[in-house]
């Protein structure tokens, strides 16, 4: 009898024990805070994970303390500083920062099926749409999708975050995932922006004639400069050529040495030399120098055979002269004696 009653104690102590330790520790996770609720009000915050003692009749509610998204719940319909109409989608990424106040502002409205979590989602969401609304009604619709994008979704979440902290949440920053017209107007607006299109690149296009017409011009004006100044180059290599040449003949019709020089087109002048063109000069190296009779009559000869070579040619010249003509001078013979 003794022993079935020590057996009924001990089996009463340790069930006592399993429900006081059921009841009175619990488990904080790395991940979350915890509120010890006692009688409706809270008591304790626990931020250090590990397992921590409370009362058997107090509550716990766990709060994560991970950075959390929210999503807008549906796409708002925003106007733009023009009073032009744009449909936006966003979301925003925030962290839990004050349990208490936390628990404190929502908890009121987790009532319904909604939770603290949804309670909470509630009051971003009003403060989401109020901060996006004011945010991009101040600018225009150009400014949202593309050059102000970025600093725009850094205001929102400036005015999101001063708002949210009074219950205890950090918004962390704000994302704008769409920004369209709206259905009704979208085709209307995007012809007109397909039109405008046009108008820039028709536009476009008549610059870039205007400007390939100009480059043409330009090219075919110093096209005509490089071809004239190669022609003036060769009439003037031409020229000293010939100078050379009539100044070679000079010396050999004379019998007597001469001298080509090339010099500065604006100095090949002076008192002595003979100027047979340009950059060209030609004197005789000795004017005292005996004419040399031989080098005269050699001269004489080969003119006159050019001068064969040019007029009697097979079947194209007829000449009438008479034998003892001076045409014929070599012809009879070969010293051009008379």
């Amino acid at each position: 009898m003794m022993q079935n009653r020590r057996l009924i104690i001990i089996a009463a102590v340790l069930l006592g024990l399993f429900v006081f330790v059921q009841t009175s520790l619990f488990v904080v996770r790395e991940t979350e805070n915890a509120l010890v609720i006692l009688l409706g009000k809270p008591q304790t915050v626990v931020t250090n994970a590990g397992i921590s003692i409370k009362l058997p009749w107090a509550d716990v509610i766990k709060i994560d303390k991970r950075n959390l998204e929210y999503d807008l719940r549906n796409a708002m319909e925003i106007t733009d500083v023009n009073q032009e109409r744009l449909t936006v989608d966003a979301f925003a990424r925030y962290r839990i920062v004050d349990p208490l106040l936390y628990y404190q502002t929502f908890i009121s409205g987790a009532g319904g099926g909604r939770g603290l979590r949804g309670s909470a989602h509630a009051g971003i969401d009003g403060i989401m749409q109020n901060s996006l609304r004011q945010t991009l009604g101040e600018v225009s619709i150009e400014d949202i999708v593309t050059t102000l994008r970025a600093e725009l979704m850094v205001r929102i979440a400036e005015r999101m975050g001063s708002e949210a902290r009074k219950f205890g949440v950090e918004i962390i920053d704000v994302k704008i995932r769409r920004a369209d017209y709206p259905a009704d107007i979208a085709q209307t607006v995007y012809n007109q922006m397909s039109s405008a299109r046009n108008e820039e690149a028709e536009l476009i296009r008549s610059e870039g004639k205007r400007e390939n017409t100009r480059i043409q011009a330009e090219a075919n004006r110093k096209r005509e400069e490089i071809l004239a100044d190669a022609n003036r180059q060769a009439l003037e290599i031409q020229g000293q050529a010939d100078a050379t040449r009539n100044c070679i003949f000079a010396g050999a019709y004379d019998g007597l040495p001469v001298v080509v020089e090339r010099v500065e087109a604006e100095a090949a002048t002076g008192d002595n030399p003979t100027d047979y063109g340009v950059g060209v000069t030609c004197q005789f190296s000795d004017r005292n120098a005996v004419r040399d009779p031989v080098r005269a009559e050699f001269f004489a000869f080969y003119r006159s055979l050019l001068a064969y070579e040019t007029a009697l040619k097979n079947g194209e010249t007829t000449i009438l002269l008479s034998p003892d003509s001076e045409f014929f001078r070599y012809f009879n013979d070969l010293t051009g004696a008379r």
